[in-house]
């Protein structure tokens, strides 16, 4: 089954800016579509308005990703869930207007839905994107784009079948980008910064500072990483989420190897401990 959460803030209430979040998880998929969505200050905003806002941007985003249902909708506002499920009455004009297309769009689309309602504590990924200042921007396949077409560029047949795959892809995985990589060097490999920013423009070059900002040796590969997968093929957001999931692998491989030394470094300690109490034991 599909799963939706969904959650509205509204600081102060009422008056205030309002906040939306909502979370999609399609059941065959291992990726969930994170959105969120933000009111400035108006007299007429209320977080139960927010909540409202925020259930119907997310069955938008559900039926664009072509969700087929059965959807079961889980939020933490006891008042929305009981509206939706027929329990409690609309009565505010203004939220009935919401109500009315969120039923128009279940029954345009025959989506088999549940409502339920879920403590707050189970809903925090939805309550975080509510109250986030920062807009998260999705991109689809056929709204993505490219600098470079896959098919024109000198890589190998193998790595132009996954970008292929990644660019046509409507939520990647990460191990999808994890098995991203060239099986030999190409003509973008040693390519030095100031020609990839040559290539690649100036749109692609101000995204990838945008992205990894500053001058330091490691930020300087970042963006050079990101150019080259540009300008293999590779779309523009989809490039940027291949640096970014690099980035994790290698801080958690690093991680890793943190915890294992500081191990080895404990059971060296407790072998010298257990060494020099035998001794002293037999002394």
């Amino acid at each position: 089954m599909d799963t939706m959460t969904f959650d509205g803030s509204c600081n102060p209430n009422p008056g205030g800016c309002m906040g939306m979040g909502w979370v999609v998880t399609l059941h065959d998929s291992s990726f969930s579509i994170l959105g969120n969505d933000r009111h400035e200050k108006s007299d007429y905003n209320n977080a139960l308005f927010a909540e409202y806002l925020a259930l119907k941007k997310g069955m938008l985003e559900y039926v664009r990703a072509d969700g087929q249902g059965p959807l079961k909708v889980l939020g933490d506002s006891q008042t929305v869930i009981y509206q939706m499920r027929g329990i409690y009455a609309v009565m505010d004009d203004e939220i009935k207007g919401v109500y009315r297309e969120i039923r128009a769009l279940i029954k345009e689309h025959e989506l088999d839905i549940y409502f339920q309602w879920i403590p707050r504590a189970q809903n925090h990924k939805a309550d975080k994107l509510s109250k986030t200042k920062n807009k998260i921007s999705l991109v689809y396949p056929n709204s993505r784009t490219c600098i470079a077409d896959v098919g024109s560029v000198k890589i190998s047949k193998k790595l132009k079948a996954k970008i292929s795959e990644l660019n046509s892809c409507k939520t990647p995985t990460s191990l999808m980008f994890r098995k991203l990589h060239p099986a030999s060097e190409d003509v973008f490999s040693e390519t030095q910064f100031h020609e990839l920013q040559q290539i690649a423009g100036v749109h692609a070059t101000n995204m990838v500072l945008r992205e990894f900002p500053g001058v330091s040796r490691k930020n300087k590969h970042y963006q050079a990483e990101a150019l080259r997968w540009m300008l293999r093929g590779l779309a523009v957001d989809l490039a940027i989420e291949k640096v970014r999931s690099d980035i994790l692998k290698k801080d958690n491989r690093n991680k890793n190897n943190k915890n294992a030394e500081q191990k080895g470094n404990k059971q060296a300690r407790n072998a010298r401990s257990k060494y020099y109490f035998n001794v002293n034991h037999h002394l």
